[in-house]
């Protein structure tokens, strides 16, 4: 396959592809599993050419594109502009040249500046989300339904969006997310069980991969064996035996809002049934976009990639990990140059997502002659 990214910056409304984009780097996600995404963010350096005042000013909007392998332009980024830098590469006389470095940054960022002095009435997760991504000001994506969790109220506080709208996610053992055009959305526990029943997971062929950037992790900090959870009338324990006997105790306490004394012990014991073994991840690894190897349709999903994509890694070397890999997309940096387009996916394993199937989340229609006579309970999420 043959591929031209052809990537496209437009800031403040005027399209800058007619000057060199000498490069571009997108970043979104999460470096790890146990933690929320932080703010995406991307650098954009324009090459100036003819000597003339740019004109670009802090709080510009930011769109990036890039074409996908039918040469449609995908927005990649959107956001705003934090910081402008410039340098001189050339000095002479016959002409200068200066590269232009900016700096924008996702929705995120605005939400942490936005202070909340709100409270809050008893309410499931996905009405506490919804209020408070529509009290922070930003346009919502998605915010999946039905609640799970329900909170109890809170008294009048004062504490900046991002924090809060973080705070609450984690709570219910989901994720706040930005999207590539800068909008935010909240996806709960099963929405990667759900995700994956419905569309399974993108198969990487390990001849996309560049070796060299592979690399795998297995740690003692991600096991967790015995835990205090506190809700609104108390608290709730749970703990794995084998776990300790093997690891030794590796104990935890969290604080939560939780209503119901069962849906705290049923958050308690899934955390430790999550993590009572350390798993074996994939940690980071990086594909040549524009390789041939890299067929069209994958490309284009590469483009589009988002927070929680399902992958599934066949055939890897041993000494990497001994089974196939199957895992969730939790971050990306999308880097594309004048020459060359690269994405480093950052990925958790699949046994940290994949929550038990809920009834709520069955399709009431399903009957057992309607489930695939291919399906492998091995694989089956």
């Amino acid at each position: 396959m043959t591929w031209n990214p052809n990537c496209t910056v437009t800031v403040d409304g005027v399209d800058y592809s007619s000057k060199t984009i000498n490069a571009v780097s997108v970043t979104y996600g999460r470096t790890s599993y146990w933690e929320q995404a932080r703010t995406g963010y991307a650098t954009v350096e324009i090459v100036n050419w003819d000597d003339t005042d740019y004109a670009f000013e802090i709080n510009d909007s930011v769109i990036v594109k890039v074409d996908n392998a039918s040469a449609v332009a995908r927005t990649v980024f959107t956001g705003k502009v934090t910081n402008i830098a410039s340098r001189m590469v050339s000095v002479g006389s016959v002409e200068e040249v200066a590269v232009i470095t900016l700096t924008a940054v996702g929705p995120f960022a605005a939400m942490s500046r936005t202070i909340l002095s709100t409270s809050y009435h008893r309410e499931f997760d996905s009405t506490r989300m919804t209020n408070i991504l529509t009290d922070a000001g930003v346009t919502i994506d998605v915010v999946d339904t039905p609640g799970i969790y329900e909170f109890h109220a809170t008294g009048s506080f004062v504490a900046d969006a991002y924090s809060t709208a973080a705070k609450y996610a984690g709570m219910a053992n989901g994720y706040i997310y930005e999207t590539a055009d800068g909008e935010v959305g909240f996806a709960n526990e099963s929405r990667r069980s759900v995700d994956v029943t419905a569309n399974g997971y993108m198969t990487i062929p390990e001849n996309y991969i560049l070796w060299r950037s592979v690399s795998s992790n297995k740690s003692l900090g991600d096991i967790l064996n015995s835990i205090n959870l506190v809700y609104n009338s108390g608290t709730k324990t749970a703990s794995d035996a084998t776990s300790i006997a093997t690891y030794g105790l590796l104990d935890a306490s969290i604080t939560t809002e939780l209503q119901h004394a069962a849906e705290a012990q049923e958050l308690a014991d899934k955390y430790v049934a999550l993590r009572r073994v350390p798993r074996l991840n994939m940690s980071s690894f990086t594909v040549q976009l524009d390789s041939p190897n890299v067929s069209s349709a994958d490309l284009d999903k590469f483009l589009q990639m988002t927070m929680g994509e399902a992958i599934e890694i066949n055939d890897l070397p041993v000494p990497l990990i001994p089974t196939n890999y199957y895992g969730f997309v939790e971050g990306w940096i999308l880097q594309v140059t004048r020459n060359q387009a690269v994405i480093s996916l950052t990925t958790s394993e699949s046994s940290y997502s994949i929550q038990p199937t809920r009834w709520q989340d069955v399709d009431a229609a399903l009957a057992w002659n309607a489930v695939g006579a291919a399906v492998q309970w091995a694989t089956y999420d």
